[in-house]
């Protein structure tokens, strides 16, 4: 593995994203876009309740950026050399699997973290929202949030490495198939009994459920955070096997040459 590959591969995103308002204006647009219309919806649940909803759904906002981000950037950036048609040129040259998967990672983290001030700033200024209430969970929270996200990531990934672009609906699509399961607005006892039994899997739950608690004055003790960060590295482990065994399939059969 050798940083300057890596290195050019950041630099080869940063003239992608400079060049193309797409991929700019998602960064900004709709974080913004759902702290607007979750913020003024809370706002008018307030009144009907004592609850402190505010905080609950900004700290779902701002922790799920993370999710998302850290998901969906990894696959359409690989997306990006299907659509330009240089994913041939991507494999024949000396990159290797593992300096394409760090620096998606990398791009991920970078635009979770600039999208996260976006949508912390706006929650500070608008509902008097502090994310650094959650003190130094906040860092195990968000470090969970990447190893998941990596590990979906990795997984639609590999499934575009099998079977083209045909599928690439499901970069923009699984994530919101995920999120009603993962508890980020409301409580799991919220959930129907058979949806619970779903969530309650589901290492995202635990996360969110536990930024609840903390919102609402209680303490969360770093054992409860366990189980999702096991399952998370079990995922990840997974997930690169797929993606490496996806790739080798894709070499060998020759799909990088005629990219679908």
């Amino acid at each position: 593995m050798k940083f300057y590959r890596i290195k050019a591969l950041l630099l080869n995103y940063w003239h992608i994203s400079g060049s193309s308002a797409d991929r700019l204006f998602d960064i900004f647009y709709w974080p913004i876009l759902d702290v607007l219309i979750w913020g003024f919806m809370t706002f008018f649940i307030q009144g009907l309740s004592d609850f402190n909803i505010i905080n609950s759904i900004m700290g779902g906002i701002v922790l799920w950026v993370f999710v998302w981000r850290g998901s969906q950037d990894l696959v359409v950036y690989l997306l990006e050399f299907y659509w330009s048609r240089s994913i041939y040129h991507l494999f024949v040259s000396p990159v290797k699997k593992i300096e394409l998967v760090i620096s998606l990672c990398i791009l991920g983290i970078i635009r979770s973290l600039i999208s996260f001030i976006v949508v912390s700033t706006l929650g500070y200024f608008l509902y008097s929202f502090n994310v650094f209430s959650f003190n130094y969970q906040i860092f195990f929270f968000i470090g969970v949030l990447f190893i998941i996200a990596w590990s979906i990531g990795l997984f639609i990934s590999s499934l575009l490495l099998r079977f083209g672009t045909r599928i690439q609906v499901l970069a923009w699509s699984i994530i919101w198939i995920i999120q009603p399961f993962s508890c980020v607005f409301y409580p799991l006892s919220a959930l129907p009994s058979w949806a619970a039994r779903i969530a309650s899997l589901n290492p995202l739950t635990t996360i969110f459920e536990s930024m609840r608690t903390i919102i609402q004055g209680g303490s969360v003790s770093l054992h409860v955070l366990w189980y999702p960060f096991i399952v998370g590295l079990a995922l990840l482990g997974l997930t690169s096997f797929i993606f490496s065994s996806a790739m080798n399939s894709a070499k060998k059969q020759g799909r990088f040459a005629k990219p679908e």
